[in-house]
């Protein structure tokens, strides 16, 4: 009854206050406040920041004109977000807002659109007394969750660490829920400056093999191999290499209810991330600052391995065709071609990875471009790039080459 009054009076007092704006402070985001395009919150120990931000590195973070995405990122590392609320649907400018109702629901509003909600697929919250809160925990987990009226926290009703984008946090699961139906996977973007959903997915092998599979446009790229002894066969590197270092617990968990693989750091100095990236690589980073440094370790695995390349190809991994039999490779430089045969896909749907495969598999092609630079989306194609142009301040074209490297390894 109590909270039941409470809430009453609070309800009354918004609606007598309607030219009174609370906004949110620290770690949380309660019913009735709101997160504008210049605030953040902060997660308790500084660990995380949630907010607007532009994915264009060109940019700042905060204030910028044009698409706009609430994401979430390291305080320590500003320029890469960990997870984006609207992948799929930008703000077209800097007048979104965040707000939280009292059915949970997240919703961004801006000027001239219609609001995004984020978490449509929470339950109705409607029967709940007591208050609805969104805070953002130092494991970069953003919780939606019922708190009664003297602050204790209750149910949590919706959490991002269920619905992750391309990275992996310590405590996230990569795997599925046998009971609930429930599968955790990860999906590159389709570019480094647009979120949406690209051509790679990072998930759990559904044939019940205790290994995890990368896919590119539904069909399977690359495998880590099963999980043996601490470390999947195919990819020990993923887990092997930092063990000199004592900062991660693996494991690979498999029951009647779920089966997954998930990991933890062993100190709360360490930063860490799992990223699947545009061009379908797993990287593990991490960030050791233990000893008051920050010590950066990239352990990257994927159906193409670097060392196996030179350093100017695409690593992208393609099947032989009739007129490709493996000894060439799309290499980047800057510059245009002159006289050429070209051709166009308009499609905002894909990316750089779709027009490699698409020119790989049509023997007349023999270059190719994103159709959009800014955002690099779509395709653009040439016929004959023998007169390639080099311009350093031009835009990459990539240029179809037999070339190989010091150790005779076509690249």
């Amino acid at each position: 009854m109590a909270c039941a009054i409470f809430i009453l009076l609070v309800t009354i007092f918004s609606f007598l206050s309607s030219n009174y704006v609370a906004y949110a402070q620290n770690d949380t985001l309660k019913r009735g406040q709101q997160l504008r395009d210049y605030e953040q919150l902060i997660s308790a120990g500084g660990v995380f920041r949630l907010g607007f931000f532009s994915p264009n590195p060109n940019v700042g973070l905060i204030g910028t004109a044009g698409a706009r995405y609430l994401g979430i990122w390291f305080e320590q590392i500003p320029f890469y977000s960990v997870w984006v609320a609207n992948r799929d649907i930008p703000v077209p400018d800097s007048s979104g807002v965040l707000t939280i109702g009292g059915d949970g629901k997240l919703k961004i509003t801006y000027r001239g659109g219609p609001p995004i909600v984020i978490n449509s697929n929470v339950e109705s919250a409607k029967n709940l007394s007591g208050n609805i809160t969104a805070t953002l925990l130092d494991s970069g987990n953003l919780v939606v969750r019922k708190v009664d009226c003297d602050g204790t926290p209750g149910t949590v009703l919706w959490q991002s660490f269920d619905y992750p984008h391309n990275i992996l946090l310590p405590g996230m699961k990569l795997g599925m829920n046998h009971k609930t139906g429930k599968n955790w996977t990860l999906t590159s973007w389709l570019s480094e400056k647009v979120p949406a959903p690209g051509a790679f997915r990072l998930g759990l092998d559904p044939s019940g093999a205790n290994q995890l599979l990368v896919w590119r446009r539904d069909e399977v790229y690359w495998s880590s191999g099963v999980w043996q002894n601490g470390s999947f066969q195919s990819a020990p590197e993923l887990t092997q290499l930092t063990k000199g270092y004592n900062i991660y617990d693996f494991k690979f968990v498999a029951n009647e209810e779920e089966t997954y693989f998930s990991y933890s750091i062993k100190e709360r100095s360490i930063l860490s991330r799992l990223d699947l990236d545009t061009l379908g690589e797993v990287t593990l980073l991490t960030v050791d600052r233990r000893d008051g440094n920050s010590r950066w370790i990239f352990e990257t695995s994927g159906a193409c391995h670097y060392g196996f390349k030179n350093s100017t190809s695409v690593c992208l991994t393609e099947k032989p065709t009739k007129c490709r039999n493996g000894t060439q490779s799309f290499v980047p430089k800057r510059g245009y071609i002159n006289v050429s045969e070209i051709w166009y896909d308009t499609d905002t749907n894909l990316s750089l990875s779709d027009c490699h495969a698409r020119c790989w598999k049509n023997c007349t092609c023999s270059a190719y471009q994103a159709l959009s630079p800014s955002d690099g989306i779509g395709c653009h194609f040439w016929s004959n790039a023998s007169s390639f142009i080099p311009r350093d301040d031009f835009e990459f074209v990539y240029l179809l080459t037999n070339e190989s490297n010091e150790e005779g390894i076509p690249v």
